[in-house]
């Protein structure tokens, strides 16, 4: 399942340069790439149970960024 989300031309841009300069396929893996490098989230939370379920305590304080 994908999803639109709507950034400025400016962040478009960056997002386009470090998907070239670490040689990814997508947007979506750049993204993933900078929120493991900058939180201290499990690898495990990515993707590896797709069945659990999130409780509002469970999800990211985006504060902490």
């Amino acid at each position: 399942m994908s999803t639109t989300i709507q950034i400025s031309n400016t962040t478009r841009q960056i997002l386009e340069k470090l998907k070239t300069r670490e040689k990814v396929e997508s947007y979506d893996r750049v993204i993933q790439n900078l929120v493991k490098l900058h939180t201290k989230i499990p690898p495990s939370m990515f993707g590896s149970f797709k069945e659990l379920k999130w409780k509002k305590g469970d999800r990211l304080d985006l504060r902490e960024l």
